[in-house]
């Protein structure tokens, strides 16, 4: 009889697993923004560990195709990676999910969406500011935006940074040009300066300017992107396909858990470094993290 009742619970048991498994990933969906190789190797990799119902790819001039698809699919938890793909899925009726690559996700243009969590494209400001002490020994760090498209993110920063016990200047900017005058003097009052993500916002000129300005006070500026060190700037702290995949697979999971988290960031960051910057501004870094240089 004991023997009996102990097969009949494993059997249950394993019916439990079985049906569980794929109805708990029957309800993810992911749409990914195609082009953009970040976002494509975030998406493919977050499938292997979400095993999603559907997965779209949105294409330049087929948003009208994946908002059909997403449409089907709306009441699904959406995972969407890329501005793009976040963007078009809002305008599909997306409800709930995660969004993946915003440069600004505490923008108020995304207030209204409570049921989505955002997952930033920054590493975890504990981490930024454990790296900038111990290699420039920073109590006082300087934030570069642009206030049309960062003035919530520089604000949520600045909190962050002074709460951690160091002094924070900011130098938020309406234009590029803007940079010319207070720049030189921001970073006299800094020990390191960081550029938070804009994608549009500093022309060749703007950040051939900064590195001119960076190197004559020998003082660090460092960004976010992968690619800003091959305009000039000397270092940039950032996540990567791996990296940004495993915090998506964590807020997914946690939303599908009912955690109420509704901001992430990545608790690692690679290096890309461009080389005679650091050389003529005496920037250190972690040989071990650089993974690009220009």
């Amino acid at each position: 009889m004991k023997k009996s009742l102990i097969l009949e619970i494993v059997i249950l048991v394993s019916l439990f697993f079985f049906y569980l498994a794929p109805f708990s990933a029957q309800d993810v969906c992911i749409v990914y923004q195609k082009g953009t190789p970040l976002f494509e190797e975030t998406a493919e990799i977050s499938k292997m560990a979400l095993s999603p119902k559907s997965f779209i790819a949105l294409e330049k001039d087929k948003e009208e195709e994946a908002k059909s698809a997403i449409s089907i699919e709306k009441d699904s938890l959406m995972t969407l990676v890329g501005p793009n793909a976040i963007t078009v899925a809002f305008q599909a009726g997306a409800s709930k999910g995660v969004a993946v690559g915003l440069p600004n996700p505490l923008s108020k243009a995304y207030s209204a969406k409570k049921d989505f969590a955002f997952v930033t494209l920054y590493p975890e400001m504990k981490i930024i500011l454990e790296f900038l002490t111990k290699y420039y020994s920073a109590k006082t760090v300087g934030l570069i935006y642009t206030n049309s498209v960062n003035q919530e993110m520089a604000d949520y920063f600045k909190n962050q940074i002074e709460s951690s016990g160091f002094k924070c200047k900011t130098l938020g900017v309406d234009v590029a040009q803007d940079l010319v005058s207070p720049f030189p003097f921001f970073l006299g009052q800094v020990d390191v300066a960081l550029i938070l993500i804009d994608p549009l916002a500093y022309n060749k000129e703007a950040v051939k300017f900064m590195v001119t300005k960076a190197i004559e006070k020998k003082k660090p500026i460092i960004g976010f992107s992968e690619q800003v060190p091959s305009a000039g700037i000397p270092l940039a702290m950032f996540v990567n396909s791996q990296i940004l995949s495993e915090t998506v697979v964590k807020a997914v999971k946690e939303k599908k858990a009912g955690t109420n988290t509704n901001l992430y960031f990545s608790s690692n960051f690679k290096l890309s470094i461009n080389e005679e910057a650091c050389k003529a501004i005496g920037v250190k870094f972690d040989e071990s993290k650089v993974v690009k240089k220009f």
